[in-house]
């Protein structure tokens, strides 16, 4: 809904009119679930044009508009009507088509469920006889998903009922947007002395606050370069929070990384004097109450009575009034006080908020992403999309499903041991998935091989349709046995089917598709290329989004990946404010680390590191392209004065914290960290103060060079004639720039970045190299004694501090 107070106008959809106020049930049999399921998506299609084909004058998904005058203001209603036929002379009939299961569910005409569907289909019918049909009637048509059978219940029409309803209830709305006038107003006032999170705006953030404020204010996208330790988080979110406290818009802070939410909610907690709202939404997983994670009342106590419990408990209620910022873990007890399910109450919270802080995912995943934050609610967010060099190569991962024999395998070989006409009805389709993945791997040759392919569509649409209605019965079982399965294969099947087929609906010349056979079995891919197809949209419909990050250079290929409007995108680079003499940059360009060139140099790189880290006190951080680099160097390194930690694939969540702990508190002799680019260690964590000392990059961090890699420069190249630059250089320099990052975020932070390899002074690397690194030419750079002027470098640091002294 969207209201315009200068104009006396307001916007709102026949759903969002046809919406009563309360607490929908949990689970994936209630109500809308199976459409949560993704289930019965293609039943509207089919009956549609069942209907079409029948009746040459039957029309389907009919868009209307009308203008309705309430008090003095005037709402604009819109809708799509499924479809409707003129049965005679100027007689219309109308169907508003439900998916169901009608073995389970039944039809009840009565409860929230019926009354919101029957809300709906008289608003259709009011905006049809408004549009010129002043004879109307229509029916309800429930579908069953799992048969095809239909029940249609007519819905009566007198007197004008429908034309009444939608007034009162188009006067409802709008009384409850008055009603809320006074806490609007008082956000509004509170917006123009909104204090700064810190104690003032530094100098470095008041370019940006002046171009977040710029942008926010022309509806435009920003794409801010600010160094790391700039302050670009409380820069960008204050004048975001006034604007959006001004015109009632939620801000929406995202991150690709849950360690990088800490200190968006620390500024937001900073400038809030409890006047507005603000939520941070924790993964469902983490958020479950239950002893595992069902979301369905049969299984879990928290789900059960969800409704009832939510309005008898008033927590909602009490949550906004005890609380300014909702932390995860209060809702967490809160909600598990009231045994309602926390992950729930948090999704209400956010619906409510002033803003939100969150991950990528609940914007740029359609099946994840909250329900205020698509379609028609993204004009009322403006977005700050945090670290947003991560989004290109995380929308490509989200768009990207696959299919894998290996898990078909193993829920057939599950499924076989349980006997009954359900699972041997499962047993057929999974056989006929097994057999789509072996006819696709067939002109492979023998042994490990990947090729591109043709995706088969049709074969995916129709093992759909055949799976589903087996789904819903399977469904059904699990429910009458009271079977709870923390892990459900035969749900994540579905899930991997669901998300093959939703991404085949929008493939086109931004994707390809891909078969490999692996040791494990078939993999059947779709690869995304391009996600600009699928973030452009996103960023159009928001009201402005705002990109943050260290490295946005060049802007140009940013806006490209990230599909953004040229004539809607403006772009900012800040220089870094610390002192230049707290830092010391080198380059050694007597070491090639390129792929051919690696296994000769391991053990002078391995030196290299040792004499480096031994010239000085305190931790390193050294960087490598690939855990493969990183154990052959780490297998040759000698000893040294600080202590050595590798990281390895797969650490535990506990192992990550232990090296992060022994960084803060390092034995004497300091921390000797060898990690991979673009990981934890290089991006996402801050090393503040004496917590890092150096940081080494090993090699330019290009990406590996692999079959689905080689595809993307191919794409590039066809197109800008620039393959290697997105598919690689891109994001290898991004990761190159960002561990240098890592190193000074305060005016007293010193330290050493050293950049090992010869192809950093080479092009097109040194030209991807920042600018304010060096004052003429990054020859400037170059040294032959690293640990020599390492050493000196930290000696007079502190001989600088003794005569300051």
């Amino acid at each position: 809904m969207k209201f315009d107070e200068a104009s006396r106008t307001f916007e709102v959809s026949v759903r969002e009119l046809a919406e009563e106020d309360g607490f929908r049930r949990v689970g994936f049999d209630r109500g809308d679930g199976w459409r949560r399921l993704g289930l019965g998506t293609q039943m509207h299609t089919r009956v549609l044009a069942a209907r079409c084909d029948a009746h040459a004058s039957y029309r389907a998904e009919v868009h209307l508009q009308a203008r309705i005058s309430i008090d003095d203001w005037t709402a604009i209603l819109t809708g799509r009507l499924d479809g409707c036929i003129e049965r005679s002379p100027g007689h219309w009939y109308i169907e508003e088509l439900k998916s169901t299961n009608l073995s389970v569910e039944g039809i009840r005409p009565s409860g929230a469920s019926f009354e919101r569907d029957r809300r709906q289909l008289l608003a259709y019918c009011s905006l049809w006889r408004r549009l010129g049909h002043p004879s109307v009637s229509g029916a309800l048509v429930y579908v069953d998903i799992e048969t095809g059978e239909e029940v249609s219940i007519a819905v009566s029409d007198a007197s004008g009922e429908s034309d009444r309803g939608v007034e009162r209830g188009l006067a409802r709305l709008l009384a409850i947007w008055r009603g809320q006038e006074a806490a609007r107003r008082r956000k509004a006032t509170a917006a123009g002395r909104l204090p700064f999170p810190h104690s003032a705006p530094r100098a470095v953030q008041r370019p940006l606050m002046d171009a977040v404020t710029t942008a926010i204010a022309q509806g435009e996208t920003l794409l801010a370069e600010a160094p790391t330790g700039s302050g670009k988080t409380a820069a960008a979110l204050h004048p975001a929070m006034v604007a959006g406290l001004k015109s009632g818009r939620q801000v929406v802070f995202l991150t690709s990384k849950g360690l990088q939410q800490k200190m968006a909610v620390q500024s937001l907690i900073g400038m809030n004097e409890r006047v507005f709202h603000t939520v941070q939404v924790r993964a469902k997983e983490k958020m479950c109450a239950n002893d595992r994670v069902l979301c369905h009342e049969e299984f879990c106590r928290f789900a059960r009575n969800y409704p009832e419990k939510m309005e008898r408990s008033n927590i909602l209620g009490r949550l906004q009034d005890g609380y300014s910022h909702h932390d995860p873990a209060t809702v967490f007890e809160e909600a598990r006080r009231e045994e309602v399910c926390p992950f729930e109450v948090q999704l209400e919270l956010a619906a409510r908020a002033d803003a939100i802080v969150a991950d990528y995912n609940y914007v740029f995943e359609p099946g994840v992403a909250l329900r205020h934050l698509t379609g028609d609610g993204l004009p009322n967010a403006i977005l700050l999309v945090d670290e947003a060099h991560n989004l290109p190569d995380r929308a490509r991962q989200i768009f990207s499903p696959e299919l894998l024999e290996e898990e078909l395998r193993a829920l057939r070989n599950r499924l076989s041991l349980q006997p009954g006409e359900i699972f041997a009805d499962l047993l057929l389709s999974l056989d006929d998935l097994l057999a789509l993945l072996e006819n696709a791997a067939d002109e492979l040759p023998e042994g490990e091989a990947i090729a591109e392919t043709e995706p088969p569509a049709d074969a995916i649409r129709a093992l759909r349709a055949d799976w589903e209605p087996k789904l819903l019965r399977y469904l059904a079982w699990k429910r009458e046995s009271k079977l709870a399965l923390v892990d459900d294969p035969v749900l994540d099947v579905h899930f991997a089917l669901q998300r093959f087929a939703a991404v085949l609906n929008l493939y086109g010349q931004e994707f390809t598709s891909v078969v490999e056979r692996r040791s494990g079995g078939i993999r059947l891919a779709l690869i995304c290329l391009d996600p600009a197809k699928v973030l452009g949209p996103v960023f159009s419909a928001a009201s402005s989004t705002i990109f943050l990050s260290a490295t946005l250079s060049p802007p140009e290929a940013f806006q490209r990946v990230l599909g953004l409007e040229s004539g809607r995108t403006s772009s900012l680079s800040l220089p870094p404010p610390f002192p230049r003499e707290n830092r010391k940059l080198m380059i050694l360009p007597n070491v090639r680390t390129t792929y051919s060139a690696r296994e000769k140099n391991y053990g002078r790189i391995a030196k290299l590191i040792a004499e480096m880290s031994d010239a000085h006190t305190g931790n390193d951080l050294v960087l490598f392209p690939s855990y493969r680099f990183l154990t052959e160097v780490a297998a040759l390194m000698p000893k040294t004065r600080a202590h050595l930690l590798v990281q390895r694939p797969n650490l535990t969540d506990f192992e990550k914290q232990n090296i992060l702990g022994s960084l803060a508190a390092p034995p004497p002799q300091g921390i000797l960290l060898l990690a991979v680019s673009g990981g934890m260690y290089a991006e996402g964590v801050d090393y503040p103060g004496e917590l890092i000392s150096g940081v080494f990059v090993v090699s330019p961090a290009l990406p590996q060079v692999s079959f689905e890699r080689e595809l993307l420069r191919r794409y590039f190249d066809d197109r800008e004639d620039a393959g290697f630059d997105y598919a690689y250089l891109q994001p290898g320099m991004t990761r190159v720039v960002q561990a240098a990052g890592r190193l000074i975020r305060s005016e007293t932070d010193r330290g050493v970045i050293a950049l090992i390899c010869r192809r950093f002074l080479e092009e097109p690397y040194v030209s991807r190299l920042p600018r304010d690194w060096y004052d003429e030419s990054p020859e400037e750079l170059i040294t032959q004694r690293p640990a020599q002027e390492i050493r000196e470098f930290f000696e007079g640091y502190g001989a600088g501090k003794a005569d300051g002294a």
